[in-house]
């Protein structure tokens, strides 16, 4: 069983379980979930991890399932990257820890989060995206929607602006509306399944998504390695050429998986033991055996008179 904990995501408490490998102290990992999925949904993907020696934290984005924030379901990426970073921090904090050697894993839209946050921040050592959708989210949102869609939507969110602007409040609408018959339940089941979650988010939160676009950043993001494990199958929503394209952007080094399972294919079956053992053997090779690069000491006025003399 995890350990329920929680961390200072600059001002705001974010909660977190917390998985132990048997021996410690051990490399670590921070979890960043989809936006269909609370950090009880990691429970699914943190045992392959621990089992493989690696210390586990399963984040809650603020905002979302048992962290702290209002308002409630406001989706807002950039955030999100902010909560990767402070859960670094606190992971740095931890004795059963190795502090500079920790790893970042997301899936859906978690994972160009984690990518995001990995380009900002050096301490992140590794990172893994499973299923990966959202690189562009004006493209992705146009792809999703449909030209009329995308400006239907447009239209609802001046309309929303002018409700923020007089109540200070943005409409509340559905996280993700599933129409096909593979998935058009998943909403409902994870309500079902985990409590915290909610199938719902304000209208302002489309607004960040529609500038969001970790694309921009991801040649940034070398020489931390880069695994991009990606649905080969029918997938609507974490599309292949998109995955590709921003795999093309980034530097080495780096590696593109393509496994043919469809949308759900890398949560459940065998697309899910397939892709958790492309990740350990990824957060294997650079978080545990590759010898990480260290600074080069500041020479101190005492050491430079003593290398005269």
């Amino acid at each position: 069983m995890p350990e329920h904990v929680t961390f200072n995501s600059l001002g705001t408490t974010c909660a977190a379980d917390l998985y132990l490998p048997a021996q410690t102290p051990a490399p670590a990992l921070v979890l960043g979930h989809s936006g269909v999925m609370v950090k009880e949904a990691l429970a699914f993907f943190a045992p392959y991890f621990v089992r493989a020696g690696f210390a586990v934290l399963a984040i809650d984005y603020r905002t979302v399932g048992s962290s702290e924030g209002e308002p409630r379901g406001l989706d807002h990426p950039e955030r999100q990257v902010e909560d990767f970073r402070s859960a670094i921090s606190y992971l740095q904090g931890r004795p059963e820890v190795l502090a500079e050697r920790i790893g970042l894993w997301g899936v859906s839209a978690g994972g160009s989060v984690a990518v995001q946050a990995a380009a900002l921040d050096r301490r992140a050592k590794a990172v893994v995206v499973q299923s990966p959708s959202v690189w562009n989210g004006w493209r992705y949102l146009e792809r999703l929607l449909g030209r009329e869609g995308l400006r239907a939507l447009r239209d609802r969110l001046d309309a929303d602006w002018q409700q923020r602007y007089e109540t200070g409040e943005s409409a509340r609408v559905p996280h993700l509306t599933l129409g096909h018959e593979n998935v058009k339940d998943a909403p409902a089941l994870s309500e079902q399944v985990f409590p915290t979650y909610r199938n719902e988010k304000t209208l302002d939160s489309t607004e960040h998504l529609l500038t969001w676009a970790p694309e921009n950043l991801i040649d940034r993001l070398a020489p931390t390695p880069l695994l991009m494990i990606a649905n080969g199958g029918w997938d609507p929503y974490h599309v292949l050429e998109e995955a590709q394209s921003a795999f093309n952007r980034a530097g080495e080094p780096k590696r593109l998986e393509i496994l043919p399972y469809d949308v759900l294919g890398l949560y459940t079956g065998p697309g899910l033991e397939e892709a958790m053992a492309l990740a350990v053997g990824w957060f294997d090779t650079y978080l545990r055996k590759t010898r990480l690069p260290e600074a080069t000491p500041v020479p101190t006025i005492e050491t430079v008179e003593a290398m005269r003399r």
